[in-house]
């Protein structure tokens, strides 16, 4: 199987390592990657030998088996439609699926008619925390589920201290940049955990002194089909990262910690917290991720998050913002 890395970013470039990495393990006979910053292509070819390196994104695919895309959110679509021209292939986008939601249910009903995995890059839902929360919501402990609040903050200009954030394009409105749609794992375990969202009404701003073009603050209320109440609050303000959901249940409240790597629970019954703390590599998941992209380009099942999953969480991503737009609640679907 040969695969190309399509963007060789700080994602991009965790990918290919892990590519290389797990090679001869996956059957990757070939390996390439493709980005326009020649400097950048010079220095991986330096870092990571074996990969064949290239400024022209025709000769990155034209043979290629699989894909990973990991150019910035708003060319996702662009660029996967200039490769399309030359054949089709299996695909592992990074999240979000777009800038817009433009485009994005063609995108998912072309993978399929052509036969073609369409893989999305949420891989929160191998997260042990987030594994061991679900069991424990299945498994009945907290009752019927009543109520849910996710959080997700960070500092901007410490995501990625190796660069000035504002050439970061997290920064950038035009990039796709934002707290919306670039923490959207939040949105989208949510829905991993309690099925589809009927309903949201949110607020999307920028509110800080920081030199960004994208939104730095997302504030949104949900209503689940089956009848559960969402809060979520995401934003790129906050010194320490804070990064965690609480759950609250007929027989008990559950709060998992995910910088602290920790689920804590009590029912109404032992009113103490049970605490559990797990180890966590998260290259182990991003391998995990690796292989289960090229299981399913072999056809076989796996727990990789598909096309239809990551189209699910773009519609409430949208229907958030044109809650904010036009002031008023928003049906999601947007359209059927």
């Amino acid at each position: 199987m040969k695969i190309s890395i399509i963007g060789t970013g700080s994602i991009g470039k965790r990918h290919l390592k892990n590519c290389v990495l797990l090679k001869d393990e996956l059957g990757l006979s070939e390996i390439t990657c493709y980005d326009t910053n020649k400097d950048r292509l010079k220095q991986l070819s330096e870092e990571v030998p074996g990969v064949r390196a290239t400024g022209q994104l025709e000769e990155a695919v034209k043979k290629a088996d699989a894909l990973i895309i990991c150019v910035p959110t708003s060319r996702h679509i662009p660029v996967i439609s200039e490769i399309s021209k030359t054949g089709r292939f299996h695909i592992y986008l990074e999240k979000p699926m777009s800038h817009t939601i433009e485009g994005c249910d063609e995108l998912v009903f072309a993978q399929k008619r052509a036969g073609r995995v369409l893989a999305m890059g949420y891989m929160l839902p191998k997260h042990p925390v987030l594994l061991k929360t679900k069991e424990i919501i299945q498994g009945g402990a907290l009752g019927r589920i009543l109520s849910v609040r996710a959080e997700a903050g960070l500092y901007l200009p410490k995501w990625h201290p190796w660069e000035d954030y504002r050439d970061f394009y997290m920064s950038w409105k035009t990039g796709g940049g934002g707290a919306l749609l670039d923490i959207s794992h939040e949105i989208h375990y949510l829905q991993w955990f309690f099925g589809d969202i009927a309903e949201v009404k949110g607020y999307v701003g920028q509110i800080s002194d920081l030199e960004i073009s994208s939104d730095d603050i997302v504030t949104a209320l949900f209503q689940f089909k089956n009848g559960i109440y969402g809060e979520l609050h995401l934003d790129l303000l906050q010194f320490n990262v804070s990064r965690f959901c609480k759950i609250i249940g007929t027989e008990g409240v559950l709060i998992a910690d995910l910088p602290t790597k920790t689920i804590r629970y009590h029912t109404k019954d032992n009113e103490s917290w049970n605490e559990s703390k797990f180890d966590i590599d998260f290259d182990t998941i991003y391998h995990d991720q690796l292989r289960d992209f090229v299981a399913a380009c072999q056809g076989k099942q796996t727990s990789l998050i598909m096309g239809e999953s990551g189209l699910k969480t773009m519609q409430v991503i949208e229907g958030i913002r044109r809650s904010h737009a036009y002031s008023t609640t928003v049906k999601v679907p947007l359209f059927d």
